[in-house]
């Protein structure tokens, strides 16, 4: 009935797939994907692509196959007389006894261990690292193995493909008991074998797909029977695969033909929006995502087929689906399209036209025979939703003298009684009740709502805009006095703005909000006893939710303006999975249903019909485990193995990987660095590459951890111990020879006391007016930058005070306090940065300005154009060169958002013997002769400089460009 539409996700050389011709896709013991194409290697760990081509090492770029021998341990087979291998990421080669290569095809390690080699030249086994040419003669003792490119294991048969159309066997059967070839099949091309789960060997030829009979071949017969695929009698030249649930997969170039070990039949083509062509591989991970391999076309990802985009139901009618409602075992939309409502019942669609066209259809309700529909300005009634008659005369539901603006949403409770949210043209909102066509009863709102919701269809529950959440008891045996105010509440959702709710199987309400994502209120005897907040910072896709849903196994379901959520509670805890984000697909969710067999439908804006059934349990086999994918130290490429490092090699780049494929972008990663003095976890996220920079010597622990979206997999955690040893004078040995040279010079030493005497005293008095020099600086930094702010929050503070008296609205003195104790708050981390002696390198300076000026000027409403910092090293500079150099660049900043008119802003890092920071802006340039317009911005911008030895240039080129130089201190 439905052309279903499924969510592929697509990998490319611009995602890092190192060819858009693959050939072949296998998984490694530890989950990592291999992508064999034309032109190399791809090794997908789900973080990054590491690609391998004849520059890496490989004997030519195009690959034909990949075996895993151990973990970490693979054979490669380029299309050359050479044999590469693949160990801990790097790659080598393989060199056999007798230094023998031919151009291998393909490998097999059969169920006996053997390792089987595929050539041009013939069959191989290796065999105590040689490898032996195993004799394949026809009957005429003539060698006919030539050509070999794909080979099926079955029982005690090797079935072998020639890739060449010239070859007269298209099919050699070859027994490995015997080691002689027992049958050729010449008459007809087989493009692809495959072994079902039942054990039957399948052929692919023009002819269709055909099952070979075992108990003929073992009389030496080919016995060949028809196999019906599919629900019609296409004849399939395709490929054949099975995966380890014991699926068939048929495909050919641009259409794939799904047939599952319980017999369920599906298609995936364009119609399905499969967006390829040359179809060359499927393959089935361990965690269920099926990976397609194109030729032209990169790699196709579908993160499992529960989700659905449902085609047009009506062939030649577009979706655009505006309401639906299920009722006992029927599901009922509204499809603008062509003004009818449908009705799938049984799998069965029947279409119903409407004789008026409604501008829009809201809302659907069924009671009994009768259906009810609302639009935007009326309520309508048809008498016998089963005939067609009826829905060509709708019955207007009289609403009394209301002069309706708009209807929203609406309920309606196992009794027939719909309560529709209403606004008037005077911009008052009702809830009203209809019941057999008539208005039962009216109740004003407070303000505007986007959704009301059931509750064990004993209570209503509403929440406002204007922060007001009631629950209403519901009356059904007096319309009249049908709802009843029960409990509510304003001060537990102060200022949070609903735009939607529900309550789950507890009695727990969840508030979805414009700006503050969700709040869970946890309820007992009518009290709120506790508040969760779930926002993106916790998983969901956006913060604005529009519409929730709680179904019957108490999930919530989460619909906003780029995707649906799906809220569940597992082992203690919320998980939140992105439903639609983790298949790629970015959408506005309007409503959220269940239906039959645990089945979520849902509505997008644009008209769509989306169908979710359950994830299959056995999709997923094996936890990933986390393992170190990089170690690089100093910019040098080790092996995790190597445990103690000297002194220095103390900068460490440490990349992991977990490889989960379902959704690989939201695996997060955080660790612990044991040793350094820190103590706790980082932040997780998606950053899965680790830098520690200028790590001091001392033993080290580094723990990992991977987190896994919406609690699919328990945590995984991995330690990585290390030890950077002291330099040679700090150890006990130099130690002790420096304190006997010092006892033999003590005496020589004692002489020049007296000398050194009053050289220290000198420098001690230096150093102190050194230190009461920056004593005096910073007491007058404290004094500038926030002795003002806190004078101005004193007098606000003041005002406050005489304002509340009077009775007079405060609010802005209250965001003015705000805003300047944020200003002091900038201004204190300033001095602290400037004070701290680990900021003191010239690149955490640039790296400082650099990133304040990009934050600057976003909050001003400029484009900010800043290059990349150059490389450095080592430089180290004073506390006073990094706050003048800041202190000039912000106050440059300033000048051009207070001044220049600008819209965009280059500034530039040049390094070579003295700093250069160039800031460049787009505006109406610098007025030379009216300079004092800039206050004292340019005077302690020259002062500053000058305090460091530097200067300052401006320059009037379309725009302003003011250019700072300074020396770098030695």
């Amino acid at each position: 009935m439905m052309a279903q539409q499924y969510p592929f996700v697509y990998y490319t050389p611009r995602d890092g797939l190192v060819n858009g011709r693959v050939r072949s896709i296998k998984q490694d013991s530890k989950g990592r994907m291999y992508f064999i194409t034309y032109a190399g290697l791809s090794v997908y760990d789900g973080v990054v692509f590491n690609n391998y081509r004849k520059e890496d090492g490989l004997a030519v770029s195009v690959v034909n196959d990949i075996i895993e021998i151990s973990p970490d341990s693979f054979l490669i087979a380029s299309n050359a007389r050479e044999l590469n291998t693949l160990v801990d990421g790097k790659i080598g080669n393989h060199i056999t006894a007798d230094n023998f290569y031919p151009v291998v095809n393909k490998f097999l390690k059969s169920k006996s261990g053997d390792f089987y080699f595929l050539t041009d030249d013939g069959l191989y086994r290796l065999i105590e690292n040689r490898l032996t040419r195993l004799p394949m003669l026809d009957k005429q003792d003539k060698e006919i193995g030539h050509n070999l490119s794909n080979v099926t294991e079955w029982n005690q048969f090797l079935l072998f493909l020639p890739w060449s159309y010239a070859h007269k066997d298209k099919l050699i059967i070859y027994d490995t008991d015997k080691h002689k070839v027992v049958a050729t099949i010449t008459e007809k091309s087989i493009t692809s074998t495959a072994v079902t789960s039942k054990g039957e060997l399948w052929l692919s030829s023009i002819d269709g797909i055909e099952s070979l009979d075992s108990s003929a071949l073992m009389k030496g017969t080919i016995l060949l029977n028809p196999v019906q695929v599919g629900e019609d009698d296409k004849k399939w030249n395709a490929t054949l695969y099975v995966d380890y649930y014991g699926n068939t997969w048929v495909f050919g170039n641009n259409e794939v033909l799904y047939l599952s070990s319980s017999g369920e039949h599906q298609i995936f083509s364009g119609a399905q929006g499969l967006k390829t062509n040359n179809l060359s591989d499927i393959f089935l991970d361990r965690e269920g995502n099926t990976w397609m391999a194109s030729d032209g076309n990169g790699i196709i990802k579908m993160p499992g087929n529960n989700i659905q985009i449902s085609g047009d139901l009506v062939p030649g009618v577009t979706n655009n689906f505006s309401a639906f409602c299920h009722h006992l075992d029927t599901t009922w939309l509204f499809n603008i399209t062509n003004n009818s409502f449908y009705r799938i019942h049984n799998k069965q669609l029947t279409v119903f036209p409407v004789g008026i066209k409604p501008p829009f259809v809201g809302n659907i309700y069924i009671d009994g025979n009768a259906l009810y529909y609302t639009t935007r300005y009326k309520v309508y009634r048809i008498v016998n939703k089963n005939l067609h008659a009826s829905f060509m005369h709708p019955i207007e539901t009289p609403l009394g003298e209301m002069s309706i603006t708009e209807i929203g949403l609406g309920v309606i409770d196992p009794n027939g009684v719909i309560v529709q949210c209403i606004q008037r043209n005077d911009g008052i909102c009702f809830l009203i009740t209809v019941h057999d066509g008539q208005v039962q009863m009216s109740h004003q709102l407070t303000y505007a709502l986007d959704q009301l919701t059931l509750y064990k269809n004993s209570h209503l529950w509403v929440a406002t805009r204007d922060n007001l959440l009631r629950a209403y008891s519901l009356h059904p045996e007096s319309l009249s006095q049908y709802m009843q105010l029960k409990y509510e509440y304003s001060k537990e959702i102060e200022g949070i703005e609903p735009r939607s709710i529900a309550v789950d199987t507890s009695g727990n309400a969840w508030i979805g909000t414009r700006y503050n994502g969700i709040y869970r209120l946890r309820i007992e005897d009518g009290v709120v006893q506790e508040a969760i907040q779930f926002t993106t910072l916790d998983g969901l896709t956006d913060n604005f939710v529009r519409y929730l849903y709680c179904d019957p196994d108490n999930n919530i379901w989460t619909g906003s303006w780029t995707g649906m959520d799906k809220i569940s509670f597992k082992n203690g805890e919320y998980v939140i999975e992105n439903v639609t984000k983790s298949k790629n697909l970015f959408l506005g969710i309007s409503r959220i249903l269940s239906v039959e067999n645990d089945m979520i439908w849902v509505l997008t804006s644009t008209g769509d019909l989306i169908k979710i059934s359950p994830t299959a349990n056995n999709s997923i086999t094996t936890t990933p485990s986390l393992f170190i994918t990089r170690l690089a130290v100093n910019d040098s490429v080790y092996d995790d193995s190597m445990k103690t490092f000297p002194y220095n090699l103390n900068n460490f780049t440490i990349g992991v990987a977990a490889p989960s494929f379902i959704d690989e972008k939201s695996t997060r990663y955080s660790y612990w660095l044991q040793g350094s003095g820190n103590n706790n976890w980082s932040e997780p996220s998606n950053t899965a590459l680790f830098n520690f920079i200028n790590l001091s010597p001392g033993s080290y622990t580094l723990h990992l951890k991977a987190e896994f979206p919406a609690g699919m997999f328990s945590d995984q955690e991995l330690k990585y111990a290390f030890t950077i040893l002291p330099p040679f004078w700090r150890t006990w040995w130099f130690l002790s020879l420096l304190g006997l040279f010092v006892l033999g010079f003590m005496g020589l030493l004692a002489r020049y006391y007296y000398n050194r005497k009053f050289e220290t005293q000198r420098l001690i008095l230096e150093r102190k007016q050194a230190i009461e020099k920056e004593r005096t600086r910073i007491a007058t930094d404290m004094h500038d930058d926030l002795g003002a702010g806190l004078s101005r929050i004193k007098f606000l503070s003041d005002t406050i005070g005489l304002k509340k008296q009077r009775h007079l609205p405060i609010e802005d003195e209250i965001a003015n306090i705000g805003h300047y104790a944020h200003e002091m708050i900038d201004k204190m981390g300033e001095i602290v940065w400037a004070l701290n002696e680990r900021n003191d390198s010239l690149s955490d300076l640039l790296s400082y300005t650099r990133a304040y000026s990009v934050e600057y000027l976003a909050e001003n409403g400029l484009q900010g154009n800043i290059e990349k910092i150059p490389q450095l090293g080592n430089i180290t500079v004073s506390g006073e060169f990094r706050r003048n150099i800041f202190l000039s660049v912000k106050e440059a900043l300033h000048n051009v958002v207070k001044h220049a008119k600008a819209n965009e802003v280059h500034i530039r890092f040049v390094m070579n013997d003295k700093l250069v920071i160039s800031i460049q802006d787009d505006g109406i340039g610098f007025d030379q002769e009216n300079s004092g317009l800039y206050g004292n911005g340019l005077i302690n911008i020259n002062k500053r400089m000058s305090e460091i030895g530097g200067e300052v240039n401006i320059i009037n080129d379309h725009g302003t460009c003011v250019v700072l130089t300074a020396p770098i201190p030695s």
